[in-house]
């Protein structure tokens, strides 16, 4: 029954504190029948068990009845027994958000609260310095119950998250796919229609034109070392490294070819998944390819900017720049911009400017 039930340990534990409603049997004196009492403390125990084990099995209604007859119950307590069994809220403060699971516009913490201010009138009258004296208690039990609440809702959207950026993951790693599919089929596609052609023409002119057979076989061998080298540089963009060790591979190569490489606050990438970091890492990779083919330039900067609801990847150099910016076409670098959801900026600043911006809803 209790596996059925999935009953924990700290379900168990919270039996301890029916002591509490069990010592005034032998020990206070009660005001009004014993044996009033005696069956109030029965239907209490009831009450309590259900919310403390069947939450997970009876429908909203039986459980919001078993909330009512628990908290009519305390009232009872207070009012015939001590003020101070109204410290049973405590258990309200925890059972309220995490085995109810209602918020705090629910119908049940509504009663809550009214169950606490009938407690504190009934005892405002009889016990004045008591009821001082709950009202402070009372105060601590409902910021308890509000932070757990917060919590709830805290771990519902961290949940809401996980489960969006899991979603973002799929896609991405779906586009990937279709880019390297893409790569693949443009690289050797044509590659080995070339090569079978070639290498069929060599054999025709072998035995005639020997000299002809030898440039087309020197072709083939050009065509498969070209093909290679795409190959190699695929699956090199299939590596997921961190941005910043994009950023300290790329500045080692730059300065290998005598090119002054600065970039700063790169490890505010950090604040992306590796997988987006990845993404961000080819960017630069392919921005950098674009300059040190293009720019003629001698010096690039790269930096990252942290705004309140953006990440900007910012990278220059003080090459010839382009005529006609608007006509630039980035096609690898604006397809994975668009996998983050960003937006590319292109510009002319004493050579050519290139700004990504990523929005910061895409961090982990």
């Amino acid at each position: 029954m209790i596996k059925r039930l999935n009953v924990g340990f700290l379900e168990l534990s919270s039996l301890v504190y029916l002591i509490f409603a069990i010592t005034p049997l032998f020990t206070i004196e009660i005001n009004g029948d014993y044996w009033i009492y005696v069956i109030i403390f029965i239907i209490f125990v009831i009450s309590y068990c259900t919310l403390l084990f069947l939450f997970n099995v009876l429908s909203k209604h039986w459980l919001m009845l078993s909330l009512l007859i628990h908290y009519l119950c305390i009232i009872y307590f207070v009012n015939n027994v001590s003020p101070y069994m109204s410290l049973y809220f405590f258990f309200s403060a925890f059972a309220l958000p995490f085995l109810l699971k209602v918020t705090i516009k629910s119908l049940a913490f509504t009663l809550m609260l009214l169950t606490m201010i009938s407690c504190l009138i009934i005892t405002w009258f009889s016990e004045y310095d008591t009821a001082l004296m709950l009202f402070v208690y009372y105060l601590v039990i409902l910021m308890i119950t509000i932070s757990n609440f917060k919590r709830v809702e805290t771990s519902k959207l961290k949940i809401k998250m996980n489960e969006k950026n899991a979603q973002i993951n799929m896609l991405i790693a779906e586009q990937e796919r279709t880019r390297i599919a893409q790569d693949l089929h443009d690289t050797l596609g044509h590659v080995f229609a070339s090569i079978s052609l070639k290498s069929e023409l060599a054999a025709k002119l072998v035995t005639n034109k020997p000299d002809k057979a030898i440039e087309e076989m020197t072709a083939v061998n050009r065509i498969s070392k070209d093909s290679l080298n795409k190959v190699r540089s695929i699956i090199n963009d299939l590596k997921i490294s961190s941005f910043k060790e994009e950023v300290d591979t790329v500045g080692n190569m730059l300065r290998e070819a005598n090119l002054t490489f600065e970039f700063s606050n790169a490890e505010y990438a950090e604040k992306l998944s590796t997988t987006r970091q990845s993404i961000m890492a080819m960017i630069l990779r392919e921005a950098i390819n674009n300059i040190v083919k293009h720019a003629q330039a001698t010096k690039i900067e790269g930096q990252i900017q942290l705004g309140d609801k953006e990440l900007k990847l910012i990278i220059k150099d003080d090459g010839v720049g382009v005529d006609d910016v608007e006509q630039l076409e980035l096609k690898s670098i604006q397809e994975r911009v668009n996998i983050l959801n960003g937006t590319l900026i292109t510009y002319n600043d004493e050579g050519l400017c290139i700004e990504v911006l990523i929005p910061r809803s895409v961090e982990q």
